[in-house]
């Protein structure tokens, strides 16, 4: 996240979003939602949501947030990344029980993690 001298810091990438860093951003600036809204070619509505984590930025979006704060796009899609991927729940062979070969690893992927284990 932001720091006092406008670096930014990681503390704990999993557990941050591209809405926390936006957060910060527009309250160090003290930028509104509107205007925010307003230069990425958003609406506001959306951009709510995004924030409320209710929304992820897409890639066009994180672009624009480049272009007119200088936040590197490429870190807002992978904080998003790992906060979905740290939020979502692992997938459960019980969620479809009628397909046999749901979940199934193939055979080259269980041979691959013994190997792996054995060495």
């Amino acid at each position: 996240m932001l720091n006092r001298e406008n670096k930014i810091e990681l503390n704990d990438a999993g557990a941050t979003s591209a809405a926390d860093m936006i957060k910060e951003i527009l309250d160090n600036f003290h930028i509104t939602q509107v205007d925010f809204a307003e230069r990425i070619g958003i609406s506001q509505k959306h951009l709510s949501k995004v924030l409320n984590h209710k929304a992820f930025i897409s890639t066009r979006v994180a672009k624009s947030i480049e272009l007119v704060t200088g936040t590197p796009a490429k870190l807002l899609l992978r904080l998003d990344t790992n906060y979905r991927l740290m939020n979502t729940t692992e997938p459960s062979k019980n969620e479809k029980p009628a397909q046999p070969n749901y979940l199934k690893r193939y055979d080259w992927v269980t041979i691959h993690s013994e190997s792996k284990a054995n060495n």
